[in-house]
């Protein structure tokens, strides 16, 4: 008599713009070995370009990607058929799903814990990145904050990132305030603790917990994204790097929530960085990784105006060339 196959087991990763989801996938990637277990990837970006998937990127990872869109409200089950294609491959023994920042997990959960899809995978646990310092910080983005709270209430692990910016009053009075959000929760403070794999997928599924929650606990809002919008853009020449800092710098986060994307600059131009902008706060790292990824900003937000934008990207790609000078 042949018994069903084993369903592959779900993490599902989410967590607001900026919080640090693909700084913990990454430190998931480098553990996995460990486990004894082949990891797969389904992430999903709200911009049209996807940068994440370019730090993650690596051979023998089997990765599927779900862009353009927040992957809530993405069409013709745009999930469920990037989850089912890894299954099928049968090159990894689980799954983690990174959602864009702005996805509500209650949609997410549907999906997942679909009748089409509950015969191939189970979802194993719901994890949610939290910014600390940002959510220790009164008064910021109230809309913002409904969705990040979302994110909470439904986390099996919660991990608060960036607890090395904070003294140890925020760092209690964040975690004080996580507990009163979702008690059942266990929380992890990044970037001192990981929270462990092999734990989670040994643990017990969460499944069943969640579909409760997803009933009877979610916020009834409209969705956060629906004001939210992305800029794309791609630089055809390196730009002045103390420009393009005044011009990260000079970004109002009530328009731009998060700016991230890769750039040359022209002291260095057989170098490419890496830059991340969150509600304000950036930075520029040089990204090692070959082959190099094309030079492109991505740019997230609520009221964004994307004339503007265009226009102060192009006035920096033009004050980099010699007088004389024209592109194209």
């Amino acid at each position: 008599m042949s018994h069903p196959p084993e369903r592959l087991p779900v993490i599902l990763l989410t967590g607001f713009l900026g919080a640090g989801k693909t700084t913990l996938l990454l430190r998931w990637l480098a553990e996995s070995p460990a486990t004894g277990k082949r990891l797969g990837v389904v992430m999903n970006e709200f911009g049209a370009e996807s940068v994440d998937s370019q730090l993650i990127g690596r051979p023998g990872l089997p990765l599927s990607q779900v862009s353009g869109g927040c992957v809530c409200c993405a069409s013709d089950n745009e999930l469920g058929n990037a989850v089912t294609r890894l299954v099928k491959d049968g090159a990894c023994d689980y799954l983690v799903v990174e959602t864009s920042g702005l996805a509500d997990p209650d949609n997410v959960i549907d999906v997942l814990t679909d009748h089409d899809l509950l015969p191939q995978v189970r979802l194993q646990a719901v994890v949610t990145v939290v910014d600390a310092p940002w959510y220790a910080k009164p008064g910021s983005g109230e809309g913002e904050r409904v969705l990040a709270r979302k994110q909470i209430q439904f986390a099996h692990v919660l991990c608060l990132s960036k607890c090395d910016r904070l003294g140890a009053d925020d760092i209690a009075q964040v975690e004080a305030e996580m507990h009163r959000l979702n008690p059942r929760a266990r929380i992890v403070k990044l970037p001192f603790g990981l929270p462990e794999l092999g734990e989670i997928l040994a643990g017990p599924t969460a499944e069943a917990e969640l579909r409760v929650t997803a009933e009877t606990e979610a916020e009834q809002e409209p969705h956060l994204h629906h004001s939210y919008q992305s800029v794309t853009w791609r630089f055809p020449v390196p730009v002045e790097r103390s420009k393009f800092e005044a011009f990260l710098s000079g970004l109002d986060p009530r328009q731009v929530v998060r700016a991230k994307g890769f750039v040359r600059f022209v002291r260095q131009p057989e170098k490419l960085f890496i830059f991340q902008s969150v509600f304000g706060h950036h930075f520029i790292e040089e990204f090692p990784a070959r082959p190099h990824p094309e030079a492109v900003a991505v740019l997230i937000g609520p009221h964004l105006d994307a004339a503007k934008v265009h226009s102060q990207l192009r006035a920096l790609v033009f004050a980099a060339q010699p007088a004389g000078l024209k592109l194209g």
